[in-house]
């Protein structure tokens, strides 16, 4: 087999040339782009017996020193099954974005690659050692895309549906509407299939977006709980009464007992953020803060009100 002219080149091409002209021939000769083309799977193999000889050293110095037919009669009856072995083409197909050797099973000139063993075998999933080049899901994790998506804290705790519009550059835009679960977090991803870069296959990698949940100016979030700060008024916590929340779903009232201290923690069951997965939600805590006036606030009526207080000994 003439492998110089297999793969277009003359006796005088470098290690580099002879990669370059390989990866240019897969990428036109290789299964996943030829699906039943027997035309392409032959031509696939015998490229691929010429590289696998001319980018080995010492295979290639043998075969520069003997020629064509005294090196294939030399090799011997073997010398299919060993011309492969410890050859790993995989890389070079997962770079190219393929999903390996392509499947092949049975004909073809070597028995349809059940010769070629090595590593193209031995990696089997499962370790089963079967004829043919290896078929594995394709490695697109090369031409996925991360960016960052900032997400308000409403947004975050009601859902919502949101365009996005990304620059990649070079005039690549990448325009899509995605679904923002209620309950989402900072540090989870939402992944978009298909909106990654396009490989050489013609298939595209996923997008994911990192979430970032902005902060809100009265709320803080604990896991999927809330907790918000409330005034109240020094009276009430003494005599008791009823108490405005705010909550995200509007204000909500609460009871104080009489004698209720500062900084206890009121807990309004299922009014935190729904928990992504399940129908359950966290609940939001009203922590209570006793309101002091400012001295603005304060009345002439009022300092005798402190003053007998005080003498009581509040």
């Amino acid at each position: 087999m003439k492998y110089y002219e297999i793969l277009g080149l003359n006796k005088n091409a470098t290690s580099d040339d002879i990669k370059k002209a390989y990866r240019k021939m897969a990428m036109q000769y290789h299964p996943d782009r030829n699906p039943g083309n027997k035309s392409a799977e032959e031509k696939f193999k015998e490229m691929s017996e010429a590289y696998a000889v001319l980018s080995d050293p010492e295979k290639k110095r043998q075969y520069d020193l003997l020629g064509d037919t005294r090196f294939s009669q030399q090799q011997g009856a073997g010398f299919h099954e060993d011309i492969f072995k410890n050859f790993d083409f995989d890389s070079i197909f997962r770079e190219m974005g393929f999903s390996g050797f392509g499947g092949f099973t049975s004909g073809g000139k070597f028995g349809g690659f059940g010769g070629f063993g090595g590593k193209a075998d031995e990696q089997q999933r499962g370790g089963a050692r079967r004829g043919g080049f290896r078929s594995q899901p394709e490695d697109s994790s090369r031409y996925d895309i991360e960016h960052e998506l900032e997400i308000g804290f409403m947004e975050a705790y009601n859902g919502s549906e949101r365009q996005v519009n990304l620059s990649l550059g070079g005039g690549d835009v990448i325009s899509t509407r995605i679904k923002v679960p209620a309950g989402i977090d900072t540090g989870k991803k939402l992944r978009v299939r298909g909106h990654g870069r396009i490989m050489p296959n013609g298939n595209k990698g996923d997008l994911y977006l990192n979430v970032k949940v902005m902060s809100h100016p009265e709320f803080i979030r604990k896991d999927n709980d809330i907790e918000v700060g409330v005034k109240v008024p020094f009276s009430l916590l003494c005599l008791g009464g009823l108490l405005d929340v705010p909550t995200p779903e509007g204000v909500k009232q609460i009871k104080i007992r009489p004698g209720m201290q500062n900084g206890v923690k009121m807990r309004l069951k299922s009014l935190g953020f729904p928990v992504m997965g399940s129908s359950e939600r966290g609940d939001l805590y009203a922590i209570l803060a006793v309101k002091v006036p400012i001295q603005e606030e304060i009345k002439e009526s009022d300092i005798e009100l402190f003053e007998k207080l005080k003498n009581s000994g509040f």
